[in-house]
């Protein structure tokens, strides 16, 4: 499976923009690849003065004009593209990822996480999002996810083999705890970092890029620097094999560690 890293500066408050930037990043691309990964909240910005103002950029996924656009983009170039974008449903406001192929909207993960900053904006997505593309097994983590071994853990025991991590991040905290993630999990973590500057008169963000992909063994396939540019790597992915850590069978390990702390708590 081959993988395309979409590292860009997003323009603050502006879709359309960021959206013609993905478009002429995607097809002045040699060759993309069977996946496209964008970063978290990329036709939006992700610092506001207020909720409104980026509830205002929120779209529901029915008929929206993003999804179209990246869906006329994955027919044109026969890819899925995963992207996190703002969502508006049901009068709720998420900070979400979409998977979008060639028919249109494949899958919809809403960030688990929150930072401070997503508590001021967002509510709390509930579930973990696991779809298919290819054969492969795949999750969606944005950003802050990876902080929580927890959520890794739930996409291991439903047989991902990839996760796509869409970030916004200025440090190099995450992109850490994305190699830890992958080698304790036996899993590939791609994240897509964006690149720019926002402030408010509270708070200022610089984004680094540094987007990285990350292989079980927590080897390095890509690993950019601080441009806008995009970038393909192959993903050769057994996923017929159990996950295995050092040699030890990670489910039958993780369910008899969950059994002894059961047990051990009852008891204290």
């Amino acid at each position: 499976m081959r993988l395309t890293l979409i590292q860009m500066e997003v323009r603050y408050k502006k879709p359309q923009a960021n959206l013609d930037t993905v478009e002429s990043l995607l097809t002045s691309c040699q060759t993309p690849g069977d996946i496209v990964l964008l970063p978290e909240l990329f036709t939006s910005g992700y610092l506001f003065k207020s909720a409104t103002e980026l509830h205002e950029l929120a779209e529901e996924n029915t008929g929206s004009k993003t999804i179209v656009r990246l869906q006329s983009l994955a027919r044109q170039l026969d890819t899925l593209i995963v992207a996190g974008l703002p969502e508006k449903k049901d009068n709720q406001y998420f900070n979400s990822a979409v998977a979008v192929d060639k028919d249109g909207l494949k899958a919809c993960y809403r960030k688990i996480s929150q930072t401070n900053i997503d508590r001021q904006y967002f509510s709390r997505g509930n579930k973990p999002v696991v779809f298919e593309h290819m054969g492969i097994r795949l999750g969606i983590a944005i950003c802050f996810d990876l902080w929580f071994p927890e959520i890794v853990r739930e996409y291991v025991k439903q047989g991902v083999d990839v996760i796509l991590h869409p970030a916004n991040f200025g440090g190099q905290q995450s992109l850490h705890m994305a190699r830890a993630r992958a080698i304790e999990n036996d899993v590939y973590i791609a994240t897509c970092n964006r690149l720019g500057s926002e402030s408010t008169e509270t708070i200022s963000g610089h984004y680094c890029g540094n987007s990285q992909v990350c292989t079980p063994t927590g080897d390095y396939l890509l690993k950019l620097e601080h441009q806008e540019e995009t970038a393909t790597t192959i993903l050769n992915i057994d996923s017929e094999n159990p996950k295995k850590v050092i040699g030890v069978n990670l489910i039958d390990e993780m369910n008899a560690i969950t059994e002894i702390l059961k047990t051990s708590n009852k008891e204290s």
